[in-house]
């Protein structure tokens, strides 16, 4: 059987943002399986939320019958589809974790609406300027011309920005703690990794999804690491992931 986590990734999440960790991993004798969300990299959208869920809960499913040790590893935006899996009854019994905390106050603060909110950001990041700033201020590691156009590919051609901003909105959060408090094992197996040089989600965040959750997930700092470890330290990175016993 395979071995390695499965990777729910952020917003704009594309396939090259693990390049350089998959090679240290299989160097390692183990892969990292990425969910390939609807409506990412060109994909086709979901309809709905439920759609959206549903093509998640199938790549688990395939996931978990291949892995001899099964666990997710979420980061951002994933971690927010973590939880819906929770709260959906799929992965409860899955050990997990996620980097970069819970995005809560985004999901409760910056969504809803049309969506149009989600677009505007979206094409933010197609500008050169734009871009150049983003990787000034979130990744600590020089990324060569093919690796920077690839990692900003994942936002240009990603059409779930709207649909994303619409379904994970204050109302789907305040489900989601409903949903959860009626069944406090489906919050239990999580730890989260802060990054001390994260600038997108910092330790509020995690605060804060702890507080709506009554969680009290245990945290591990490191200090080095920004947002995007698996690109700025692909070494230490799989050294954590093995370490958890892949």
């Amino acid at each position: 059987m395979s071995r390695g986590p499965l990777f729910l990734g952020g917003m704009g999440h594309s396939l090259a943002r693990l390049s350089r960790a998959r090679a240290t991993s299989r160097s390692e004798g183990f892969d990292v399986k990425e969910v390939l969300y609807p409506g990412f990299e060109g994909r086709p959208p979901a309809e709905s939320l439920d759609a959206f869920f549903e093509a998640v809960e199938l790549q688990v499913d395939i996931y978990r019958l291949s892995h001899k040790h099964p666990r997710i590893y979420a980061t951002g935006f994933g971690a927010l589809v973590l939880l819906g899996l929770r709260a959906r009854a799929k992965v409860k019994d899955l050990p997990a974790v996620i980097q970069g905390a819970v995005p809560w106050q985004w999901a409760r603060e910056a969504t809803g609406g049309d969506g149009e909110a989600g677009e505007q950001a979206r094409l933010s990041l197609t500008d050169p300027a734009a871009q150049e700033a983003f990787v000034q201020a979130h990744l600590y590691s020089p990324l060569d011309a093919a690796e920077r156009k690839a990692f900003f590919n994942g936002f240009v051609t990603c059409t779930a920005f709207r649909d994303i901003y619409r379904w994970f909105d204050s109302g789907w959060l305040a489900s989601l703690e409903g949903e959860l408090a009626a069944r406090p094992p489906a919050i239990d197996g999580i730890r989260v990794w802060l990054g001390g040089e994260d600038e997108l989600i910092g330790e509020e965040e995690h605060r804060a999804a702890e507080r709506a959750l009554g969680a009290s997930w245990p945290m591990e700092r490191a200090e080095t690491w920004g947002h995007f470890p698996y690109i700025d330290a692909p070494g230490p990175w799989v050294a954590a992931i093995r370490a958890l016993g892949v």
